[in-house]
């Protein structure tokens, strides 16, 4: 008997317990979505200032790889074409990575994390900062895997293919690489 009662009284609390964590993610949830929302939305000004998200579309899927979330022909108010925003997602044994690439001319314009759940967050983002063109910096070093040089524009496949991704966190590396990557290749066609 005095078990039974143990029983029910953790039976209870484990539901009051669940209801509240149900009515927490019901109430906050749309917040959550809004605010990441108004996150890619300031990202592609950043990318693009002159950006007017009426007058820019959403390419539906199926896409060409599985780290595509999402594809954004970005326009101005003039309806001229920007380039493509591609929201990327990847995980390995480390955490998450979310990054938004934008393509111009078939070259990687600008790379910026909307989110990094890797455990060797800053490593992996002073990579990216180093050897991908972001809103950080106007010029990036690209290190090769020979050398280092520094550039200043846009990244075609023969240069993002030559970056070395040996660092504290080359896992992670690797899977910004393959992020970036799948995203140029569906710019160019899906190769």
């Amino acid at each position: 008997m005095k078990y039974l009662k143990i029983s029910s009284i953790l039976a209870a609390i484990a539901l009051i317990c669940a209801v509240l964590i149900a009515a927490m993610d019901m109430l906050t949830s749309p917040v959550i979505a809004k605010n990441d929302e108004q996150t890619e939305y300031d990202t592609i000004v950043s990318i693009f200032n002159s950006y007017d998200s009426s007058n820019s579309e959403e390419v539906s899927g199926p896409y060409s790889s599985d780290y595509i979330e999402k594809i954004i022909i970005a326009r101005d108010n003039n309806k001229n074409d920007l380039g493509k925003v591609y929201t990327v997602s990847g995980k390995n044994a480390y955490g998450t990575i979310k990054l938004m690439v934008a393509i111009k001319d078939n070259q990687v314009y600008q790379v910026e994390f909307l989110e990094n759940g890797q455990s060797f967050a800053s490593t992996v983002e002073g990579h990216v900062t180093s050897n991908y063109p972001s809103s950080e910096k106007d010029s990036i070093e690209i290190w090769f895997k020979s050398d280092s040089s520094s550039y200043a524009g846009t990244l075609n496949n023969d240069e993002l293919a030559n970056i070395d991704v040996s660092c504290g966190a080359t896992y992670g590396a690797k899977l910004v690489k393959e992020l970036v990557t799948a995203a140029l290749n569906d710019a160019k066609g899906g190769n």
